[in-house]
């Protein structure tokens, strides 16, 4: 099961705009139980389960994650904006962060999940070992398609669109100049996705083998703590090198960002802060009372 989009769902609930946080928040419970449900079918007992565990974590996460989120924002805010301007080394904090906070967001769901996946059925881990392949031959489809020049400039095209919704529009100057640098980054994709189809394997077997709860549990936290174990020497490197590509591109992206594009940024990341304060006070208030 793909952790992570649960992650991108939690943390980042909208496009752009800050109304369209505390929207997607307040619908974050009915998105969630819809994206879980969506994997096999449940029956009434384990709907139910699901139902009270997403309530649960949703109260957790705008309680514990919430302030966490903030303040990542807020070094990302200061390190674009540094008037030496953005390193490496910022590109690095930011990103052990960034893993740091995934690791406090999804913790909380390890338990649940495993339980729910050991009630699991013949029938339902059959429909979810195919709902699974499903979902990586749409993604092989789309990551994957053509010749290695053909998927290199698709991935080019994802970074400029990246960029623009984060800073604004980009003059025909930075967008060579992204193309130029994406092209030259390695290709990692083809090595996230075999990882991934290789973890959904190994849970599908312990399903299948009712190895129980414990042992999903310590496969999903092998996931989430250490996900390099369970790579290939050969994805190992090559997800090590586009990641260290990743962070110097990143360097000189914001080398190239102008006042007005910084600007923008900068408004972008307050309008989350704000929500997130707004939403993390309303727990509070809520605890009060």
């Amino acid at each position: 099961m793909n952790i992570n989009r649960l992650f991108i769902i939690l943390a980042l609930l909208c496009c752009s705009g800050c109304s369209m946080v505390t929207l997607g928040y307040n619908q974050a419970d009915w998105i969630l139980r819809y994206w879980i449900n969506d994997y096999t079918s449940f029956n009434t007992s384990q709907k139910e389960q699901i139902h009270l565990e997403v309530d649960n974590y949703l109260r957790w996460h705008r309680k514990n994650a919430l302030p966490g989120y903030i303040a990542f924002l807020q070094d990302l805010d200061a390190a674009v904006n540094q008037k030496t301007g953005m390193t490496v080394a910022d590109v690095m904090r930011l990103r052990t962060e960034s893993g740091r906070l995934y690791q406090l967001t999804m913790e909380p769901m390890i338990r649940p999940a495993a339980h729910i996946l050991s009630t699991l059925d013949s029938d339902q881990i059959t429909e979810l070992a195919y709902t699974l392949a499903e979902r990586n031959r749409k993604q092989r489809e789309k990551m994957l398609e053509g010749n290695e020049q053909e998927m290199l400039n698709a991935r080019a095209e994802r970074h400029v669109d990246l960029v623009e919704s984060m800073v604004g529009s980009l003059s025909s100057a930075q967008e060579k100049a992204i193309t130029a640098m994406s092209l030259h980054i390695p290709f990692a994709s083809r090595a996230f996705i075999e990882q991934r189809e290789t973890r959904q394997a190994g849970l599908i077997a312990l399903l299948r083998d009712k190895a129980g709860e414990d042992k999903i549990a310590a496969l999903l936290r092998q996931w989430l703590i250490s996900p390099e174990s369970l790579r290939t020497p050969q994805q190992q490197q090559a997800i090590a090198a586009y990641e260290d590509a990743m962070n110097e591109m990143t360097v000189r992206i914001a080398a190239t960002l102008t006042t007005r594009q910084k600007q923008h940024l900068s408004e972008e990341i307050a309008s989350y802060i704000d929500d997130f304060r707004k939403l993390n006070s309303k727990v509070e208030t809520a605890s009060i009372k």
